[in-house]
């Protein structure tokens, strides 16, 4: 099986990753998943690991919650118009979660992954909707992108949104969704330039910079208040700050909360945002 070590762990007792999938389709024919080693690339089943199988009729607050909330939004773009009304008037509902002491790999996330596949399969699944990082998944594409291939990507398992929220101007707003998988706490950056448009290089650049620093907890590292790290390629220095539980943003998040800022070269404070680093990237 495809390496999913986490390079960069350092044990964080207080972590504990968090995973919540929900299989949207028909009502499995079986009690018992045909879980198959090569198949699903699944070496052992996580005795954490719960599957709960939830028809529509059972509880519909609940079960429409899901499909007209914002996230619900979202169905459209992802199926197509024309694929759409299946997702939404799905009858029934598998849940797969687990919560997991902080552990050295990733294997607990790739088992997991194995195990919602079996589960799409013995359900003749519509959609899949990893719940953490709010990313509604195509079956089809589910199978090919994270079961087929069997190798970890943050970009696959991390959502990084772009908000123009009036709460955090002047400027736009960037973070993920999705750490909690990982026991690790939510990135942000605020206070971007520019337009609100996917050509916005600040966009795209703190997109870029969120995703490695995503990559880089997911491999396990800690990364605690107040500490700076050096971005040689840039020739920058970052500092993480992190937002008080009682915040509305932590709140927002369901998770802990880093903001990343840069150290102003000239004068050695931080600030808001990260425009130095943004210039060097630009400039790169």
């Amino acid at each position: 099986m495809a390496d999913w070590s986490r390079p960069h762990y350092r044990p964080s007792p207080a972590s504990r990753p968090a995973l919540f999938y929900l299989v949207f389709g028909e009502a499995p024919a079986s009690d018992e998943l045909n879980i198959s080693r090569v198949r699903h690339h699944v070496d052992a089943i996580e005795p954490e690991v719960q599957v709960s199988r939830h028809p529509r009729d059972a509880d519909p607050a609940w079960f429409d919650g899901w499909l007209s909330s914002a996230i619900g939004t979202e169905i459209p773009l992802v199926f197509g118009r024309d694929r759409a009304p299946a997702v939404y008037d799905a009858k029934h509902v598998t849940a797969v979660r687990g919560v997991f002491e902080d552990p050295e790999s990733l294997a607990y996330l790739r088992n997991t992954i194995g195990v919602v596949s079996a589960v799409a399969e013995a359900s003749d699944a519509v959609a899949i909707l990893d719940a953490h990082a709010l990313a509604w998944w195509r079956p089809q594409d589910w199978r090919r992108q994270l079961v087929e291939t069997s190798e970890f990507r943050v970009e696959e398992q991390v959502s990084i949104a772009v908000t123009d929220d009036p709460r955090f101007r002047p400027g736009i707003w960037t973070h993920t969704r999705g750490m909690r998988k990982f026991g690790r706490p939510e990135l942000q950056i605020k206070h971007l330039p520019g337009a609100y448009d996917v050509n916005n290089p600040a966009i795209r650049n703190s997109g870029t910079l969120i995703n490695g620093l995503a990559n880089y907890l997911a491999g396990g590292a800690v990364i605690e208040d107040g500490q700076t790290m050096r971005l040689e390629s840039f020739d920058s220095t970052i500092v993480f700050f992190e937002s008080p539980d009682a915040s509305e943003t932590a709140r927002h998040f369901n998770n802990a909360v880093l903001e990343v800022c840069d150290i102003d070269p000239n004068t050695g404070i931080s600030g808001e945002g990260v425009p130095h680093v943004l210039g060097r990237m630009n400039a790169s």
